[in-house]
């Protein structure tokens, strides 16, 4: 090439085929190629569901990062604590008026768990403060879903129990509020048999039960 010309041709990759030549490549074996390279990515990336952690008491695969109470298709209710009796050792924890049952029991399984972790002072303020097991040694948490029911009276009358009634006129009975008691869960660490319970209902001492779908839960 003499000074003054230029070359017009188009730029090629050296060893490159030319412009009207085809590439060598043929289109099914790039589809094919693309198919098992997603199969190699997606079988390395994703889990084995025989490979998860499978809660010992359900048998059901922890699907939900965080869950706690090992039945991951139960939503979680939302729930506060809406009145403390520390000299009953007693609260109440108030939850909306459609929590079903099966809610209910999700919910004082998490705090069970809680309990273990020694972190259900977030949901639960302390009922037995200064107890040198812990802020819940000893503890009564009444679930309730109707807020005029989950109140410091109502407590007080639950911790009086069935056979005892406030001696001012008009106060509740034990019988006017343990009806409206949707869950109860009973934490006694002095006890190394049986540290804590829970129910749907509620159970008195005597054996006692309330509430039409009263049921153990552990």
């Amino acid at each position: 090439m003499t000074d003054g010309q230029h070359d017009t041709g188009e730029y090629r990759t050296p060893g490159g085929p030319a412009s009207d030549q085809p590439t060598g490549g043929h289109p099914i074996k790039a589809v094919i190629g693309g198919i098992v390279g997603l199969w190699l990515v997606l079988w390395l990336v994703l889990p084995n569901p025989k490979d998860q952690p499978v809660d010992p008491r359900t048998g059901m695969t922890e699907r939900t990062p965080g869950m706690t109470s090992g039945t991951p298709n139960v939503p979680h209710v939302t729930s506060r604590t809406v009145a403390v009796l520390p000299e009953f050792n007693a609260a109440a924890v108030l939850v909306p008026p459609d929590t079903t049952d099966e809610q209910i029991a999700n919910l004082l399984q998490r705090f069970r768990v809680a309990r273990i972790d020694e972190t259900l002072v977030q949901y639960v303020p302390a009922t037995s403060k200064g107890d040198r097991l812990g802020p819940h040694a000893i503890a009564d948490i009444y679930v309730f879903s109707e807020s005029e029911w989950a109140t410091a009276a109502a407590l007080r009358a639950l911790a009086k129990g069935p056979h005892s009634r406030d001696g001012k006129p008009g106060a509740l009975s034990f019988r006017d509020v343990v009806k409206h008691v949707r869950g109860h869960y009973v934490i006694n660490l002095h006890e190394a048999e049986h540290r804590d319970r829970a129910s749907l209902g509620y159970a008195d001492e005597d054996g006692s039960t309330y509430g039409t779908e009263y049921k153990e839960l552990f």
